[in-house]
């Protein structure tokens, strides 16, 4: 299998996109300083089972879908998950997980399934749940579906989602901005990936 960990939010062109951010402990904290800690678990796991990790960190969300894609041409007997790792926010206490696939993808929906069971699994206790919801341009989640728009056009070895874990500025999710936290968030990636590819 192929993992695709997309960094977003950062590398944007002439842009300082940190995405979310939460004062917690003294200290501000920034989405996409969450997103390297969990990418990197994710990756070690990743590797350590044998499996390839590439992790995009530069361009618009479209010219890295499309990195994605040819990495996936380029590969046409591996399973290639794609992801756009993301922290969410402002959900006003929400407690919750959230996996988020193109609504016309059949690869993306399995692929978001495995993530959420592998996510509410890891975190049971923590998050109050883990869902998976259907996105599409213009319409519902329509900013998570930018984020892989371009997946969907792909070859058919490659399935995307949109990943928030966790809300960075929820109460409820102050253990998971910790490094354990983030490891627990990682492995769950992982995890989630490798079911998706066996399944």
């Amino acid at each position: 299998m192929i993992v695709i960990l997309d960094r977003q939010h950062y590398g944007k062109p002439d842009r300082d996109d940190k995405g979310a951010q939460v004062e917690h402990d003294g200290r501000t904290i920034y989405e996409i300083d969450l997103t390297a800690i969990y990418i990197e678990h994710a990756t070690s796991l990743l590797v350590a089972e044998g499996h390839t990790v590439h992790v995009l960190d530069s361009g618009w969300y479209a010219e890295r879908n499309d990195r994605g894609s040819e990495i996936a041409r380029q590969n046409p007997g591996e399973p290639v998950a794609y992801i756009a790792c993301h922290v969410n926010a402002g959900g006003n206490g929400a407690a919750y997980g959230l996996t988020l696939h193109d609504e016309r993808s059949t690869g993306g929906r399995m692929l978001a399934e495995s993530v959420a069971d592998a996510l509410g699994g890891a975190t049971a206790g923590i998050l109050d749940r883990s869902i998976v919801r259907p996105c599409s341009r213009g319409g519902d989640w329509g900013a998570a579906f930018s984020t892989i728009a371009g997946i969907y056009d792909g070859p058919v070895n490659i399935s995307g989602v949109c990943f928030e874990p966790f809300f960075i500025d929820s109460p409820a999710h102050a253990q998971l901005l910790t490094d354990d936290g983030l490891r627990l968030i990682g492995q769950a990636l992982a995890v989630g990936c490798m079911s998706w590819a066996g399944g």
